[in-house]
């Protein structure tokens, strides 16, 4: 009678712990929860009765913040300890999630400056340590026709061919294209191999009637615009012309 009448006590206590959270929430927003609270707020929908405290402490500690929890993959989060596959499902879908919503808000409102293409862009590179390309392929006015993976490197190069960057784009009816790749390295200057390789892909696109606007160097969650630095090369009948500085890293 005593275990019972104690368990029943604790049940209380977290359900009353979990309605102040809820409540502050509704109140406050999830910006008033610490990270291990966030962590502990989103496990209330997949685990109904047992205190998700000591769980939302223990995937801190073990992937060693809120980011790299959010970042892990299923797999790596059924390793922790009271992590199940419907835990793991859920908290690994955050990101996914994110980029279809930036998807579809790019599709509607468009992506007509650099501040709206680097914030679809971020999540794309997110927890990426491999070079990764990407190119935008926007219509006349500039929303969002498709986003296309065309390559994938090492750590620090990637190899891309600019053939199929252009027939995505024509595939696609694009009249204007933003390329981006990451720098897992953390140095967003862009390398003299992506001024050639910019200049070159430029050039092949005009030839069909499609405008590079931008290349975007992104490194972590800052990024480098060759167009409003001034590196992005141009085109003069024809022929294209790269008087800019560039640094000799990757």
């Amino acid at each position: 009678m005593a275990q019972r009448d104690k368990a029943g006590a604790e049940h209380n206590v977290h359900e009353n712990h979990r309605a102040r959270m809820q409540q502050r929430v509704q109140t406050y927003g999830l910006e008033s929860l610490a990270d291990h609270e966030l962590l502990e707020y989103l496990l209330f929908f997949v685990i109904p009765r047992r205190d998700t405290n000591p769980l939302a402490h223990r995937l801190i500690d073990h992937f060693g913040g809120l980011h790299q929890v959010l970042d892990a993959s299923y797999d790596q989060l059924l390793e922790v300890e009271g992590i199940g596959p419907a835990s793991a499902r859920l908290l690994s879908t955050y990101l996914p999630v994110n980029r279809c919503y930036l998807r579809s808000r790019a599709q509607r409102a468009g992506l007509e400056t650099l501040e709206k293409q680097a914030e679809y862009l971020l999540p794309l590179f997110h927890g990426q340590n491999m070079e990764i390309v990407y190119e935008l392929l926007l219509d006349d006015r500039f929303r969002l026709l498709r986003a296309v993976r065309l390559a994938e490197g090492v750590s620090n190069s990637v190899q891309l061919d600019t053939k199929k960057a252009v027939a995505e784009a024509l595939r696609s009816g694009a009249t204007t294209v933003v390329l981006a790749h990451n720098h897992p390295g953390g140095y967003e200057v862009p390398s003299a191999d992506d001024a050639v390789i910019t200049g070159k892909l430029m050039q092949q696109l005009d030839v069909v009637g499609i405008a590079l606007l931008d290349h975007i160097i992104v490194a972590q969650d800052r990024y480098l615009s060759m167009r409003a630095t001034g590196r992005l090369p141009r085109l003069r009948n024809g022929s294209v012309e790269m008087e800019f500085l560039v640094s000799s890293g990757g």
